[in-house]
């Protein structure tokens, strides 16, 4: 079997706290202590994270945390590690894999630029009253990578945007969004880096896909009228989704439902969020409807952050884009040929650090 527990191992500098000791004694905290477990050589675990669900009308005003000023990071994830046996020169050894984000628990907000210097794998023998030890080989060989996502934009370019001034503000705020998810997304050798978007107001715009720096300076909004699609481009923007690994959509308004064709409705935008596992994250501007778009963001996984003027979009589409979980895999390379062994994933940032124990069973893997 293989088994796996969490623990929050943190340096609270300021109040000369020292959490768990990642260097041996592993101590649960039991306010942040997460469970898995799954077979040798495959993952059937159930993991649990934090939860990321907003709630309505939340404004974030938090700035970018400096690494060495967070004081506690939580690791989040929602499976655990999977093993198997390794490929060419390595196939008398195995190789673990494991998706997981950072999470900084005092702001809501996800640490989005880790490396492979930010962890370090310990090991011991399974049973072993002797303290884990920094396995150096694994450690060098092992890596983290940036796990890509698919961004689904949907943009309310009704007139009401302009009536408040917010146009160029707007498309400012979701450029900018696009920018910083295409850069880590290009991190990645798998990424595209295609933004692609739909506009919405009395009725839904067509698929666009774009690879410029700004590629919603094409957007242009009506000229008259007030009617706002959501509904229905809600569906349409999740139906782009419905085949994405790894999907996320936004969504911009600062109107109310109020001119979707018949059969769609919020029902309908609720159900297919849940049935294709895509959160929604909503910056609404005004006078929007905080309860709706709170109850589609938080049930489909997502938050929902309201701005009341355009001056504030700044820092909403900034909070927005913290909490959306930055993923990463990190592929585990341990040395060892035979033996049960028990490890520690730890993940240090700045002061804080948090660990994942775990064991796997190299003679059961290997079907020795």
């Amino acid at each position: 079997m293989i088994k796996y527990s969490k623990l929050c191992t943190a340096l609270l500098a300021a109040q000369f706290l020292f959490v768990a000791g990642c260097g041996g004694s592993s101590v649960p905290v039991s306010s942040n202590t997460n469970t898995s477990t799954g077979s040798s050589g495959s993952n059937t675990g159930s993991g649990t994270g934090s939860s990321t669900g907003g709630s309505a009308g939340q404004v974030g005003t938090t700035p970018t945390e400096p690494e060495e000023q967070i004081s506690e990071i939580e690791i989040t994830f929602d499976n655990g590690f999977t093993f198997q046996q390794d490929t060419g020169s390595r196939a008398d050894k195995v190789v673990g894999t494991f998706d997981f984000a950072v999470l900084n628990p005092s702001t809501g907000r996800y640490i989005r630029d880790l490396n492979s210097s930010n962890m370090v794998f310990k090991e011991r023998t399974l049973g072993s009253s002797s303290d884990f030890v920094v396995e150096v080989e694994a450690t060098q060989s092992s890596s983290i990578e940036i796990t890509p996502i698919d961004v689904m934009y949907l943009i309310d370019n009704s007139y009401s945007v302009v009536q408040s001034g917010a146009n160029t503000e707007l498309l400012n705020q979701a450029n900018e969004l696009a920018a910083e998810i295409n850069t880590r997304n290009g991190s990645s050798s798998s990424a595209s880096n295609v933004t692609r978007f739909r506009t919405f107001a009395d009725s839904v715009g067509g698929l666009q896909t774009s690879t410029a720096a700004t590629p919603f300076s094409t957007i242009s909004f009506e000229e008259q009228g007030g009617g706002t699609a959501l509904y229905q481009g809600m569906y349409n923007a999740l139906m782009d989704l419905s085949t994405s690994a790894h999907p996320v959509l936004f969504v911009f308004t600062d109107g109310r439902e109020n001119a979707s064709a018949q059969g769609y409705n919020l029902d309908l935008v609720l159900s297919t969020a849940a049935n294709y596992g895509i959160p929604v994250y909503i910056a609404g501007l005004g006078n929007v409807d905080s309860n709706v778009l709170g109850q589609i963001a938080s049930t489909s996984g997502g938050q929902f952050f309201q701005a009341e003027t355009a001056d504030e979009l700044a820092d909403t589409f900034e909070n927005v884009l913290y909490s959306i979980p930055a993923e990463y895999t990190v592929t585990y390379r341990p040395t060892q040929r035979a033996g049960h062994i028990e490890f520690q994933f730890v993940v240090e940032y700045g002061e804080a650090s948090d660990t994942l124990v775990g064991d796997f069973n190299v003679d059961e893997i290997l079907g020795e």
